[in-house]
């Protein structure tokens, strides 16, 4: 076992019963959000897959069904999910005891499944996939403030709008080669590593900040039909979107976000987030660019092209899908379900990503419509 793995695992488990216990008790059942399950839910669900992975498929344990039926994806309805979870303190005493098991079992590993365990593969399964799940329990703490009735949040220097800097970033045509070479971290949709070709293209140093993007707005963003796409036009006038997902107004008119911490103040260079592929993808209309595609966002963040990465998921042009030769791995429903053409490519992580997932090669995937998902946008261009 690796110790300095296993101290990383500890860590997020410690992290996720802290935002747990943060809220009361009620708002740990409650659901905050329609694609959120409630927080009570994730804590037990990280625990699940780790005497899943650890105990089921290393050890050879019996499949612990009713834990299954509760904590699987594919089990309860969200709906059902937040009164029939243990309590925290049953859920703590759970990882207390587990810490144990899991420990021995790590240190003296069975035979069974060595791909598993090669390069500590199970370990950085398992960061990787409770960091993932300590991003999402933020995006329900974010709900939870947003959906509260809050006092005026006084805004001493309100964000005052912005130009678009256009794509300026010049990465030549040519062949590139993108995904994971190596490293037993990756996931099976960044492998395999292969060679394509690219045309020329600039694109944005940075991400699109919230001064710019709350210039977008003030132009009649939100209001030009034009300048989204009929899908997407369809979804704004169904959500009655003018802003963020997480923006606010308060009486005065100035506009601040709603954080998993509650009410803050926008920062007008950080790059905003909250919103959704057509969002994205009407800005960039608005800025005579584009999104760039995954190809593009890769070949450019090797290049050293790419700042402000890693605060924001950036929206790229394209759907979700298989690398050529794809294999999945460790099963089959991680990656497979979601190359359907109903789910678009996200890059980079946002500022409540762990660091395991930090890499030019993490793809990410959500469905366009979605904005909870600390999302946000950097333009592109193509060249002559």
């Amino acid at each position: 076992m690796n110790d300095a793995l296993y101290a990383h695992l500890q860590a997020l488990r410690r992290h996720a019963m802290a935002l747990v216990a943060s809220v009361p008790d009620g708002d740990r059942r409650r659901m905050h959000h329609k694609d959120l399950s409630p927080l009570l839910w994730h804590l037990g669900h990280l625990l699940y897959i780790e005497r899943y992975w650890v105990g089921e498929r290393l050890a050879g344990r019996p499949a612990d069904r009713e834990r299954a039926r509760l904590f699987r994806p594919d089990g309860l309805r969200k709906s059902e999910r937040g009164r029939r979870v243990p309590d925290l303190d049953a859920l703590a005493a759970q990882w207390r005891a587990w810490d144990g098991e899991c420990r021995a079992l790590l240190a003296t590993p069975p035979g069974r499944a060595p791909t598993l365990l090669r390069d500590h593969y199970v370990l950085r399964f398992l960061i990787q996939h409770h960091g993932q799940h300590l991003e999402t329990m933020r995006q329900v703490l974010c709900a939870r403030h947003l959906r509260a009735p809050s006092p005026p949040f006084p805004i001493p220097t309100p964000l005052q709008p912005q130009a678009l800097a256009p794509p300026a970033r010049v990465h030549p045509a040519g062949a590139i080669r993108i995904g994971a070479e190596s490293g037993p971290e990756a996931y099976d949709n960044e492998r395999p590593a292969h060679a394509l070709t690219v045309p020329a293209f600039a694109i944005a140093a940075r991400p699109v900040s919230n001064a710019a993007y709350l210039g977008f707005m003030e132009a009649g963003g939100y209001k030009r039909p034009a300048l989204w796409s009929r899908e997407g036009w369809q979804w704004r006038k169904q959500a009655r979107a003018r802003g963020p997902w997480h923006w606010r107004q308060n009486p005065e008119g100035a506009w601040y976000a709603v954080g998993p911490d509650g009410p803050e103040p926008l920062i007008a260079e950080e790059p905003v987030a909250g919103i959704n592929f057509y969002e994205a993808q009407a800005l960039a209309r608005f800025a005579h660019a584009r999104l760039p595609s995954e190809p593009e966002w890769e070949a450019a963040a090797r290049r050293g092209l790419l700042e402000d990465t890693g605060l924001a998921w950036e929206w790229c042009g394209n759907h979700f899908y298989p690398y050529p030769g794809f294999r999945a791995f460790p099963y089959r429903g991680y990656s497979m379900p979601w190359f359907d053409g109903a789910h678009v490519s996200l890059r980079g992580g946002s500022r409540y990503s762990d660091d395991a997932i930090r890499r030019a090669t993490f793809r990410n995937f959500h469905s366009p419509a979605k904005r909870h998902i600390f999302s946000g946008v950097r333009l592109c261009r193509s060249l002559p």
